[in-house]
């Protein structure tokens, strides 16, 4: 092989290498997202579980203010009925007396359940809660090793870089324009094997006298097909 063809083997799988890191680099704001979702599940969960406590303690607020309004309706026809004098009197504020205990003692029954209700729900928010710290810790663990893996991949690039411009210096600036042009629009290998009177790029049949050029190594081969730089390969 063509020691220039040699070298532009090392040029291009520093290349390839440095290509892989940064698609791998390019990809993790989508992972970092993917990440995050993980998280959506248990934050509605808690978020659902605050808010039917919430909505269970405004209940329960709201038949305390009933309760105590009644008491103080009670307290009020109890005193009433010790200062009244007259019989029919004292009688119907004892039947509104009873009718308020009657309440009292429902209210207070539900006021019960929905206390009860409330223990039930704390108990759920609690289990939501500690889901969500467990994912969190997870997602935090996977975020730090993703960006430990950007600063390895960037690391990794800086030193790839420098070796491949080290070699690059040692081949023809026009050979390594037209490398870098291909390189680019292949976004891939720009120099490829051609064995079996096959390019390996793009897999196609190539002319006798293509087969030839390569074999010989007087001149850089291209692929009249997809204008790969070709080597040839027994």
């Amino acid at each position: 092989m063509q020691p220039a063809l040699e070298t532009l083997l090392i040029v291009q799988d520093r290349d390839l290498r440095i290509l892989a890191l940064r698609k791998d680099i390019a990809n993790m704001p989508r992972m970092i997202e993917l990440a995050k979702t993980r998280l959506h599940g248990d934050q509605t969960a808690v978020a659902k579980a605050k808010e039917a406590l919430q909505g269970n303690e405004v209940l329960v607020k709201r038949l305390e203010l009933d309760i105590q309004t009644r008491r103080n309706t009670l307290q009020r026809l109890r005193t009433q009925q010790f200062e009244t004098k007259k019989n029919e009197e004292y009688k119907a504020l004892g039947n509104e007396v009873e009718r308020y205990l009657v309440e009292i003692g429902r209210l207070e029954d539900e006021e019960l359940g929905l206390m009860e209700k409330s223990e039930q729900l704390r108990a759920v928010l609690a289990t939501a809660e500690t889901a969500l710290r467990r994912t969190q810790d997870l997602v935090d663990a996977e975020l730090r090793q993703l960006e430990e893996r950007k600063r390895n991949d960037e690391g990794q690039i800086a030193a790839l870089t420098g070796e491949r411009d080290g070699f690059a210096v040692k081949v023809e600036p026009q050979l390594i324009g037209v490398y870098d042009r291909l390189f680019k629009a292949k976004q891939g290998a720009a120099l490829v094997a051609l064995a079996a009177g096959q390019c390996k790029g793009c897999h196609m049949k190539v002319t006798t006298s293509t087969v030839l050029k390569a074999k010989t190594e007087q001149e850089i081969t291209h692929c009249e097909n997809c204008g790969r730089i070709l080597y040839f390969e027994e």
